[in-house]
Protein backbone atom coordinates (compact mmCIF):
# COMPACT_ATOMS: atom_id res chain seq x y z
CA UNK A 1 0.00 0.00 0.00
CA UNK A 2 1.38 3.43 -0.78
CA UNK A 3 4.19 2.29 -2.64
CA UNK A 4 4.91 0.27 -6.20
CA UNK A 5 6.00 -3.40 -5.77
CA UNK A 6 9.84 -3.86 -4.87
CA UNK A 7 10.38 -6.61 -7.37
CA UNK A 8 9.53 -4.07 -9.73
CA UNK A 9 11.48 -1.36 -8.51
CA UNK A 10 14.59 -3.47 -8.34
CA UNK A 11 13.86 -4.87 -11.92
CA UNK A 12 14.04 -0.91 -13.10
CA UNK A 13 16.91 0.17 -11.19
CA UNK A 14 18.75 -2.82 -12.58
CA UNK A 15 17.92 -2.34 -16.19
CA UNK A 16 18.07 1.47 -15.94
CA UNK A 17 20.44 1.68 -18.94
CA UNK A 18 18.66 -0.04 -21.37
CA UNK A 19 15.04 1.50 -20.36
CA UNK A 20 16.65 4.78 -21.17
CA UNK A 21 18.08 3.83 -24.52
CA UNK A 22 14.71 2.26 -25.57
CA UNK A 23 11.38 3.75 -25.95
CA UNK A 24 9.28 2.74 -22.74
CA UNK A 25 6.14 3.62 -21.16
CA UNK A 26 4.84 2.94 -17.20
CA UNK A 27 1.13 2.00 -16.41
CA UNK A 28 0.23 1.64 -12.68
CA UNK A 29 -2.77 -0.05 -11.46
CA UNK A 30 -3.76 1.09 -7.65
CA UNK A 31 -6.67 1.64 -5.80
CA UNK A 32 -5.50 4.64 -5.34
CA UNK A 33 -6.08 5.88 -8.79
CA UNK A 34 -10.10 5.21 -8.80
CA UNK A 35 -11.22 8.60 -7.78
CA UNK A 36 -7.81 10.15 -6.28
CA UNK A 37 -5.48 10.67 -9.13
CA UNK A 38 -3.31 12.97 -7.32
CA UNK A 39 -2.36 10.63 -4.76
CA UNK A 40 -2.22 7.98 -7.12
CA UNK A 41 0.66 10.29 -9.37
CA UNK A 42 2.46 11.12 -6.06
CA UNK A 43 3.14 7.39 -6.16
CA UNK A 44 4.40 7.40 -9.46
CA UNK A 45 6.55 10.34 -8.72
CA UNK A 46 8.27 8.29 -5.71
CA UNK A 47 8.93 5.36 -7.59
CA UNK A 48 10.55 7.73 -11.13
CA UNK A 49 12.82 9.35 -7.58
CA UNK A 50 13.70 5.76 -6.05
CA UNK A 51 14.47 4.22 -9.44
CA UNK A 52 15.69 7.05 -11.89
CA UNK A 53 13.71 5.71 -14.55
CA UNK A 54 11.38 8.61 -16.28
CA UNK A 55 9.27 7.31 -18.51
CA UNK A 56 8.66 9.36 -21.91
CA UNK A 57 4.54 8.00 -21.26
CA UNK A 58 2.84 7.42 -17.78
CA UNK A 59 -0.96 6.24 -17.38
CA UNK A 60 -2.79 5.54 -13.91
CA UNK A 61 -5.61 2.94 -13.63
CA UNK A 62 -7.61 2.07 -10.73
CA UNK A 63 -6.89 -1.26 -8.72
CA UNK A 64 -8.91 -3.48 -6.92
CA UNK A 65 -10.33 -4.49 -3.89
CA UNK A 66 -9.94 -8.09 -3.13
CA UNK A 67 -10.96 -8.68 0.56
CA UNK A 68 -11.24 -12.01 -0.03
CA UNK A 69 -7.61 -12.53 -0.44
CA UNK A 70 -6.92 -10.19 2.67
CA UNK A 71 -6.13 -11.57 6.23
CA UNK A 72 -8.83 -10.20 9.10
CA UNK A 73 -6.97 -7.08 9.96
CA UNK A 74 -6.15 -5.77 6.61
CA UNK A 75 -9.88 -6.38 5.36
CA UNK A 76 -10.72 -4.39 8.37
CA UNK A 77 -8.17 -1.48 7.30
CA UNK A 78 -9.29 -1.50 3.52
CA UNK A 79 -12.68 -1.45 4.79
CA UNK A 80 -11.84 1.85 6.08
CA UNK A 81 -10.07 3.05 3.56
CA UNK A 82 -12.39 2.55 1.25
CA UNK A 83 -15.36 3.96 3.35
CA UNK A 84 -13.36 7.42 3.62
CA UNK A 85 -11.95 7.38 0.11
CA UNK A 86 -14.20 9.42 -2.44
CA UNK A 87 -14.82 7.32 -5.52
CA UNK A 88 -17.82 5.10 -3.75
CA UNK A 89 -16.08 2.50 -2.85
CA UNK A 90 -17.42 -1.51 -1.86
CA UNK A 91 -17.54 -2.15 1.48
CA UNK A 92 -18.94 -5.47 1.64
CA UNK A 93 -16.04 -7.63 2.44
CA UNK A 94 -17.47 -10.79 1.84
CA UNK A 95 -16.39 -10.01 -2.04
CA UNK A 96 -13.77 -8.37 -4.42
CA UNK A 97 -14.22 -4.97 -6.24
CA UNK A 98 -12.16 -4.94 -9.54
CA UNK A 99 -12.15 -1.15 -10.69
CA UNK A 100 -9.20 -1.87 -13.17
CA UNK A 101 -10.01 -0.98 -16.67
CA UNK A 102 -8.08 -3.56 -18.53
CA UNK A 103 -9.67 -2.97 -21.58
CA UNK A 104 -7.77 0.94 -21.05
CA UNK A 105 -5.10 -1.09 -20.19
CA UNK A 106 -4.67 -2.77 -22.78
CA UNK A 107 -5.22 0.14 -25.50
CA UNK A 108 -2.25 2.05 -23.57
CA UNK A 109 0.10 -0.70 -24.76
CA UNK A 110 -1.40 -1.55 -28.19
CA UNK A 111 -1.27 2.92 -28.33
CA UNK A 112 2.17 2.79 -27.47
CA UNK A 113 3.26 -0.08 -29.07
CA UNK A 114 2.17 1.92 -32.63
CA UNK A 115 3.36 5.44 -31.80
CA UNK A 116 6.62 4.50 -30.31
CA UNK A 117 8.15 1.08 -31.94
CA UNK A 118 5.80 0.27 -34.99
CA UNK A 119 5.91 4.19 -36.00
CA UNK A 120 9.47 4.66 -35.62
Amino acid sequence: MGKHNGDVRDLVRKNLAVLERLPSAFFSVSLAAHGDTAEAESYVEEFEQDTGWRPATVALFGGALLYTEYGFVKRHVMKKIARDKPGNLGTDTSRDYVYTEWDGVRRFAEDFLAERIIGS
